[in-house]
């Protein structure tokens, strides 16, 4: 009976996010958190940013990933294969990002404003650039899932992980940190737009990756995962944080209280978005059913 499932019905990706697997959902949200806070960190020069930034993709990012390894002492082989392997890209990237990013760290701690300096901001910023995308392009490298063979995936999970780090730096800015608090509310004030436009379209266009992809989308606006994306991802993710950053915004004074709650928010929206994309997922049927 269950080879038979496997041949004429969709069954659900389990491997990423049931059991074991939810360390897998957790290291690709602190993944996107860590790198958009690292990444909006450098463009507001943030140092205290950055450095958390840089512990988030490590110990978060890097340790619920190494917690799923079933032989973790064998976790040096994933870089073998850059050329055929997102996996072993991401990998290569992540390690050259930790490497470059602590360099980067000290140098603006000591040698701040110096071209070497700027030197390896370019560079530590080009690493977690991958780092981020890097999930995306994974996903969608996985053919036997329509839901995720699609290009937009990764500039999503790019989208969703500068709002993430355009939040976390309003908290630093709440906090007293050297931070333009109007600068970060218009960056999160557009993104939030934006994010909504990259779901709205993706959820769109894999409707059209084949009725295994069409169902995944009916599974996620309708199904056991709908209540995910509509309140999680939806009203708390971008409606509310979006309503409260246009009151602030017409207002013309920033509510402290409001904005953290706004922060909060657009968080549950980060978790909950990547859990819906995960547990939505079908396998294609081996024949047609």
């Amino acid at each position: 009976m269950e080879l038979y499932e496997w041949v004429v019905i969709n069954n659900f990706q389990k491997e990423w996010i049931h059991r074991r697997g939810i360390l897998v959902w957790l290291a690709e949200v602190f993944n996107g958190i860590g790198g958009g806070f690292y990444l909006v960190s450098l463009y507001f020069n943030s140092l205290w940013g950055m450095f958390v930034g840089w512990l988030i993709i490590i110990f978060l990012k890097g340790g619920f990933h190494f917690g799923y390894l079933g032989k973790p002492m064998r976790f040096w082989r994933m870089p073998l294969k850059p050329r055929t392997s997102w996996l072993s890209r991401g990998f290569i990237f992540l390690a050259l990002f930790i490497c470059f990013g602590a360099i980067q760290l000290v140098l603006s701690c000591w040698l701040p404003g110096t071209a070497l300096e700027i030197a390896f901001k370019v560079i530590a910023g080009t690493l977690v650039l991958l780092v981020v995308i890097n999930t995306g392009f994974v996903l969608n490298y996985i053919t036997a899932i329509p839901f995720w063979n699609s290009s937009i995936l990764p500039l999503l999970f790019l989208s969703c992980g500068v709002l993430d780090g355009f939040a976390l730096v309003l908290t630093i800015g709440l906090l007293g940190g050297n931070v333009d608090i109007m600068a970060a509310e218009t960056g999160i004030r557009w993104l939030l737009f934006i994010n909504a436009l990259i779901i709205t379209v993706y959820l769109w266009s894999a409707t059209y990756m084949g009725p295994t992809g069409k169902r995944s989308v009916i599974e996620l606006i309708k199904g056991q995962t709908a209540p995910i994306l509509w309140v999680g991802v939806i009203l708390f993710g971008i409606i509310i944080p979006f309503v409260i950053s246009i009151s602030s915004y017409f207002v013309g004074e920033a509510s402290v209280p409001l904005l953290i709650i706004a922060v909060i928010c657009e968080m549950v929206g980060a978790f909950s978005l990547k859990y819906s994309i995960l547990k939505s997922a079908l396998y294609s049927t081996l024949v047609p059913a």
